[in-house]
């Protein structure tokens, strides 16, 4: 059980920005329960580490909601202070064992994604305490149409957040590889989080192959399709350099935009490294678990798309990005790159951070290239704090 949030109830917008002054911050959300008649406001997001408490704003919303019962009678101050537990049913079970009564028979709906329940303040020193179970909302997963066929977008978060775009990598798939990064960002953002064409849920790759203009042209189809404005990016590996190519192509369309692992300009030496150990028959017969996996996610084709992402990944050296591309790319841009990644080295990242106009450049100490390897927690809140920031 650890302190999750510090609940504060606030009657005017004055101290709302009293505390946004105090905190040189805005909310990173704000939510409305109607049922408890309350406006919620966070900050903090848990910090860098992701295990700093929270601070939750709380403002009436009728002069009926307990909150508005709460200032009548002590003013603004400090409600409650709420802890998270891994199981919130056990721990109602356990404070009832402990002569601790819950003010409720069941875990209800809260806000920030959580199932919460309230303990009496008579048996907890006159202190409000809340128990909190962080339980994920349902992701859709709809289907547009792009230039070649149907694909498959897990969307998540928030209808009024700011719009994410989330690009997985060759091979991979949003729930292979980006789907516990999502978990964290889906509570600050709109998450629109395709397979790419080929993988995971979208369609098999035409029998000519694919290149960077066919993923791009991908990307801005789901844009078109769910944000009518600039929206942050965040790709990894053929990820990241689809939201190179698509910064550069359509800078209209990109706020700011992250990267991990990302390599624009390929050596014949990083294609034989990247493609002699994908082949199916060494998938199969070394990395058997590997290829069960591949199989899992992508059924039957995994076959054919392991064949058609060598194909794309052999073209790569005739179609570097070239410098004035880059030098296009004006939002801005943080570049993330692990020191021990087998494929790249961390010199892809440099350059990229050198010709992109207004772009910063985060090594990550022992990172190899499998974005498996990063800290979800961490990971996710510091890019996720940049591509908010204004």
């Amino acid at each position: 059980m650890t302190l999750e949030h510090i609940g504060i109830a606030v009657e005017s917008e004055d101290q709302i920005r009293r505390f946004e002054s105090l905190l040189q911050a805005t909310p990173y959300k704000s939510e409305t329960v109607a049922r408890e008649g309350v406006q919620t406001l966070f900050f903090g997001d848990g910090g860098v580490d992701g295990n700093a408490p929270k601070l939750e704003l709380l403002d009436a919303t009728s002069e009926s909601s307990p909150i508005a019962t709460y200032l009548a009678k002590r003013g603004p101050g400090i409600h409650h202070l709420a802890f998270e537990v891994q199981d919130l049913k056990a721990e109602i079970r356990r404070m009832r064992a402990l002569g601790i009564r819950p003010l409720a028979d069941a875990p209800k709906p809260g806000a920030d994604g959580k199932e919460i329940v309230f303990l009496h303040p008579k048996d907890t020193a006159g202190v409000l305490v809340e128990l909190v179970q962080s339980v994920r909302q349902p992701v859709a997963w709809t289907t547009v149409d792009g230039p070649s066929g149907p694909l498959a977008v897990q969307v998540s978060g928030p209808e009024d957040a700011p719009p994410l775009l989330v690009l997985h990598g060759a091979l991979g798939s949003t729930e292979m590889e980006t789907d516990r990064l999502i978990r964290r960002w889906e509570r600050s953002f709109r998450v629109l989080a395709p397979d790419m064409r080929g993988h995971g849920k979208s369609i098999s790759i035409s029998t000519g192959g694919v290149g960077w203009t066919d993923y791009t042209d991908d990307a801005i189809t789901v844009l078109n399709t769910f944000a009518s404005g600039p929206v942050a990016v965040f790709g990894f590996s053929m990820g990241a350099g689809v939201a190179l190519a698509l910064a550069s192509r359509h800078p209209e369309r990109v706020s700011r935009m992250a990267t991990l692992g990302a390599n624009v300009r390929w050596s014949e030496p990083e294609v034989r490294a990247m493609t002699e150990p994908m082949q199916p028959d060494v998938l199969a017969s070394d990395t058997p678990f590997w290829a069960s996996r591949l199989a899992e996610v992508h059924g039957d084709r995994w076959r054919q798309l392991v064949a058609d992402v060598i194909r794309f990944t052999e073209a790569l050296p005739s179609q570097p990005m070239p410098t004035e591309a880059l030098a296009a790319i004006r939002c801005p841009t943080l570049i993330a790159h692990g020191d021990s990644d087998r494929f790249f080295d961390v010199s892809h990242a440099v350059e990229l951070y050198r010709e992109i106009p207004d772009a910063s450049l985060w090594v990550l100490p022992g990172l190899d290239h499998p974005i498996q390897g990063v800290d979800p927690v961490s990971f996710a809140d510091r890019i996720g704090s940049f591509l908010l920031d204004p």
